[in-house]
């Protein structure tokens, strides 16, 4: 029962970041794209372990642990996962018909850092047991996520400008593997100096990186989301001058509180009430006890479930309304 629910701690914050860039792309992908980018996003950590290990096994000798860390963050982890996802964000998504402006790279680009991140946190989470589950959901996935985001941009960027299209793509691919090196260096090296090291300093220094990779990503798809609603104003009032939106009127605090409300209690609920199902098919609940166990199982597990995935697409949609507020000059 256990591993079942870390399985799914590792699933859940995945899937719900998916929804969240789905839902702000004003033109949305087809679930097929989403699902067939999400697939090859898993399959390219086979590619990234068989390049890494034998690196990693190459570092495993440096003494200096200090300088392990940093080549295990950039060679091991960061160079091949930030290549990798580019590959099927270049060489699949890009090529269909399917993306066609640049809010795509974006969704995209998310879309396969989290197939990449939803297998490898389901290795993490299977070994390392509930801690590593709780931490892993609120740092290592939204990482990929943003660091996905903010590729996927500059990939948009090349698609929109085809004359420069080998600049943006090397310069996303590159601001990428800078962010996940100096977010994943102090983590590694956290654990490489033991009671040695400066914990707090080196744990400080990961969050900082992930909250400027979550504002740099926000404020990319808030971009082009912005875009997107002039783009759309202007196809409806074609006569009308050049669209420029308001700025927004509605506080985004309340959405945000409701998304990151929703995110922990959809995360509980859908861990238990999996769990639940799985223990009914295996046969793993008494007789007895069914009538007990569902009812259980419907307070905390299904209603945290629905309530979370309510306030999560409410709070989703309240940040859409703040830019649909938008007219014409």
């Amino acid at each position: 029962m256990l591993q079942t629910l870390l399985a799914v701690s590792a699933i859940v914050p995945s899937v719900l970041l998916v929804w969240y860039f789905h839902a702000r792309d004003a033109y949305p992908e087809p679930a097929r794209m989403i699902w067939k980018t999400f697939g090859l996003g898993v399959l390219t950590v086979l590619p990234v372990l068989t390049i890494g290990i034998p690196i990693h096994l190459a570092v495993a000798r440096i003494e200096q642990p200090v300088l392990a860390s940093a080549f295990e963050a950039l060679f091991v982890a960061a160079i091949p996962e930030e290549f990798f996802k580019l590959v099927v964000l270049v060489l699949y998504s890009m090529r269909k018909q399917e993306f066609d402006e640049p809010m795509d790279g974006i969704v995209y680009g998310v879309v396969a850092s989290l197939g990449f991140a939803t297998f490898e946190n389901l290795l993490y989470v299977m070994d390392g047991g509930t801690g590593v589950a709780f931490s892993r959901a609120f740092s290592a996935v939204p990482l990929h996520a943003f660091l996905g985001a903010i590729m996927g941009y500059y990939v948009g960027q090349a698609w929109k400008n085809p004359g420069r299209r080998t600049e943006f793509i090397l310069r996303g691919y590159a601001i990428a593997v800078f962010l996940h090196a100096i977010y994943d260096f102090p983590l590694m090296a956290m654990n490489a100096l033991g009671n040695e090291g400066p914990k707090l300093l080196l744990a400080l220094a990961t969050l900082a990186v992930l909250v400027v990779v979550w504002r740099w990503a926000l404020h990319l798809t808030r971009r082009l989301r912005r875009e997107q609603l002039v783009h759309r104003v202007i196809e409806a009032a074609p006569g009308a001058p050049d669209g420029v939106l308001e700025p927004p009127t509605r506080s985004r605090v309340m959405p945000v509180i409701q998304i990151s409300f929703g995110v922990i209690s959809a995360s509980a609920g859908g861990m238990v009430a999996l769990g639940l199902t799985l223990a009914f098919i295996l046969g793993a609940v008494a007789a007895g006890d069914t009538i007990d166990v569902l009812l259980g199982g419907a307070m905390i597990g299904l209603l945290p479930l629905v309530v979370g995935g309510l306030l999560f697409r409410h709070g989703v949609r309240g940040l859409n309304r703040r830019l649909v507020a938008a007219r014409v000059l």
